[in-house]
């Protein structure tokens, strides 16, 4: 009995450490940027000559600056309010990038702040990830850029990307 009680404690031991060890190298750190553009056609409810709030449906395509990886060439879909005003840009919203697979990240987008004319920054976080995305932690830092809309009032966008990322 003593024996088995041995085997038994040290088998549980050596069990538990490379359980973890496994689990340990199952978890993995991805850092990348890249750039996605967009263009929509917002719903704008004009407060005065210097404010409006607008609703925006936006669709665009995603490039990792090294031409390859997770969610190179990802669809995106930006739900989202603006508020506008001079000298300020303020965005709140959420985000979705969708690989060839149909695999999706869903982005939590932060409030951007005040920016100057023309550009402004901001933060989001991975809020849920579907099919071999499901479980994955992330943030993203990034800069928006306003070119001029054509046709006129449209709006494009220039977003550049930095991901950190965990996956399972």
């Amino acid at each position: 009995m003593k024996r088995f009680t041995i085997v038994a404690v040290t088998s549980l031991v050596i069990a538990i450490i490379w359980g973890g060890e496994v689990f340990a190298q199952g978890m993995k750190e991805l850092q990348f940027s890249g750039t996605h553009y967009w263009a929509a056609t917002p719903k704008v409810s004009q407060l005065d000559p210097d404010r409006l709030i607008s609703q925006t449906d936006i669709l665009g395509v995603r490039v990792n600056d090294n031409g390859d990886g997770p969610f190179h060439a990802a669809s995106t879909n930006i739900a989202g309010i603006t508020y506008m005003s001079k000298g300020e840009f303020r965005f709140r919203g959420f985000e979705t990038w969708m690989d060839k697979d149909g695999d999706k990240v869903i982005w939590a987008l932060t409030d951007l702040g005040t920016g100057p004319a023309g550009a402004s920054s901001g933060t989001a976080k991975i809020i849920e990830g579907t099919g071999k995305y499901s479980g994955w932690q992330g943030t993203m830092e990034y800069t928006l850029q306003f070119p001029k809309g054509f046709p006129e009032g449209t709006r494009r966008g220039i977003c550049r990307e930095v991901v950190k990322i965990t996956t399972k």
